[in-house]
């Protein structure tokens, strides 16, 4: 909160303690009743609409508009989200720096690390701003992003203390015998659990690195065309995924990078040529569709359509293929989840 005031000066208007004050409310309001969401496909869509009020022009949504106005009328009912649009990006940015300043636990599947993930997918997709004030603003929230979900990735695959079981209460009464033995083993065998979807995950990831061969185009990796090999290769370890991916995975997908040449999303495709409809199929196309400014590269391969904004934009292949691996991995535990079997 500590930077509302100086953001506020984004919209250019002269800013009153009392402006200041209605937005402080309407932030704490605002995050206390996102940080409850807990549909998926309802905070990937928030975040998506936020990203879009940080970037581009700063119009936001209407329906985020709405709500933001709503939040800020209760404490200045003069407030109009269309002749201060800005102020809704402003609230929208605050807001979501309050989600994600909280504790990052280890369960990896958490309401703040989806926004985490949507915004920094959405946001990281988007060119600098030329307006400084703005960009100062959009990249405070995509740092944020970007390291509660780094520090979310790693703690989720950390391997916990198996506690021993407690101790086993047994009562005969009236020839009924009870006991509380579920209870008593129910921290360990959770514990046992968790530690042995995270070894599996691991071996069948090593696996398939050791092989070297693509599932999905049916030949070796080291055979194929480096720009479609590294986004394949991001494509299938997100099939193999049971957490969202952390750096070891984004460093294994680029290991045989070689040239990392900057292509625009039309090279891009152009590149994949006939591969994308193979590539296209493994994906979780569902909520693709639906989200594209959080799953672009994705969106773009499962549809072929490339005028969406900022596709001109050259990257490098390295940043393709951490896509691929990011995008798809979020894609499918949209649909299934975080793994546990």
């Amino acid at each position: 909160m500590e930077n509302l005031a100086r953001h506020m000066r984004i919209s250019g208007v002269a800013v009153s303690d009392n402006d200041v004050e209605s937005r402080k409310a309407a932030v704490k309001s605002l995050a206390t009743l996102w940080g409850k969401e807990n549909k998926v496909a309802s905070i990937v869509s928030l975040a998506a609409d936020i990203a879009g009020a940080l970037g581009g022009n700063g119009d936001p949504s209407q329906g985020l508009g709405e709500q933001v106005q709503a939040s800020i009328q209760k404490k200045a009912p003069a407030f109009l989200y269309d002749e201060r649009p800005l102020d809704v990006g402003v609230c929208c940015g605050m807001a979501m720096i309050s989600i994600l300043s909280g504790v990052v636990g280890n369960n990896g599947w958490t309401t703040p690390v989806i926004y985490a993930a949507s915004l920094w997918f959405a946001l990281s997709y988007q060119p600098a701003l030329s307006d400084e004030r703005r960009e100062i603003l959009r990249l405070e929230i995509l740092d944020k992003a970007a390291n509660y979900y780094a520090v979310s990735a790693e703690k989720a695959r950390e391997r916990i203390h198996v506690p021993d079981p407690t101790e086993v209460d047994i009562t005969v009464e009236d020839d009924v015998v009870t006991n509380n033995f579920p209870e008593s083993i129910k921290d360990t065998i959770e514990a046992l659990r968790r530690n042995a979807v995270l070894d599996r995950e691991e071996l069948d990831f090593l696996w398939w690195v050791q092989l070297g061969h693509s599932r999905l185009l049916k030949k070796q990796l080291s055979k194929i065309d480096e720009p479609v090999r590294i986004v394949t290769a991001g494509i299938e370890a997100a099939k193999i995924l049971r957490r969202l991916p952390c750096e070891v995975h984004r460093e294994i997908v680029l290991r045989t990078l070689e040239q990392n040449t900057e292509l625009d999303l039309e090279e891009l495709l152009s590149v994949i040529g006939d591969e994308r409809t193979t590539l296209s199929a493994a994906l979780t196309a569902k909520h693709i569709l639906a989200h594209p400014t959080v799953f672009p590269l994705l969106h773009a391969l499962t549809t072929g359509e490339i005028d969406q904004i900022n596709s001109s934009i050259k990257r490098p292949v390295s940043e393709w293929g951490e896509r691929a691996l990011l995008e798809a991995t979020f894609a499918k535990m949209m649909s299934q989840g975080a793994g546990t079997i």
